[in-house]
């Protein structure tokens, strides 16, 4: 998770903020009861870097604990002057995770690293000035978490956008609660799907996966899409 806006802030306010991203996170934790003294945690000033233990689900950080986060910045922030406010984007995801000599390492924590310093998701707090928290799920946690129904959220609450930062390049899902995504005008989003073919009962499918096989091969009443170049 990272606070919107933190490098225009003068040294107190970032004293301030650094204290109250601390305070919200952890009293999100506990209100729907999980143990923030059991994540690792690599802090960033403005951020804070989380790997959760393996047996802690994805659904409770899904939808338990950004329900919850919501609540505790919305009373940090009850008696605020609206340009004091702190507002955080959080990404979710999971991956590969490894300690390193400078920090964690592995694809997993590249992936929600990008998530979360992504265009869409600065520009969904930019389209909301009063909501406190945009949320960015990856296509793992999309597609297995909440497409199949293992949480409160609806799908519908999610908009598909497009996610180009640095090396990386993926669909993730956005959220922002207590408002319609679907409306607001993001600096990324999908590409257009191409037209299914003319043919009758044709249809076009996007290609998720690469298969090499060596060896004879029956494919018998198969379809195959080939690309060059």
């Amino acid at each position: 998770m990272d606070v919107q806006g933190y490098g225009s802030r003068d040294d107190q306010q970032h004293a301030a903020i650094q204290s109250g991203l601390l305070s919200v996170a952890d009293t999100a934790a506990a209100r729907c009861g999980l143990d923030r003294a059991a994540w690792h945690r690599q802090g960033a000033g403005d951020g804070e870097l989380a790997i959760l233990p393996g047996a802690v689900p994805e659904p409770a950080v899904t939808d338990d604990y950004v329900r919850e986060l919501v609540a505790a910045l919305a009373d940090h922030n009850h008696d605020l002057a609206p340009d004091a406010r702190m507002r955080i984007r959080i990404a979710i995801h999971y991956g590969v995770a490894m300690p390193g000599a400078n920090g964690w390492t592995g694809q997993g924590v590249v992936g929600v690293s990008r998530l979360v310093d992504s265009a869409p998701l600065r520009a969904a707090l930019n389209a909301f000035p009063d909501a406190d928290l945009a949320v960015l799920v990856s296509r793992q946690i999309y597609t297995d978490v909440v497409a199949q129904r293992h949480t409160s959220l609806k799908p519908g609450e999610f908009r598909e956008v497009v996610v180009r930062q640095k090396e990386y390049t993926d669909v993730a899902w956005l959220r922002v609660p207590g408002h319609d995504v679907h409306g607001a005008t993001l600096s990324a989003d999908p590409p257009e799907r191409p037209p299914a073919p003319a043919a009758a009962g044709g249809q076009h499918y996007r290609a998720e996966a690469i298969t090499v096989v060596n060896g004879s091969v029956d494919a018998s009443n198969a379809v195959f899409g080939i690309k060059r170049g």
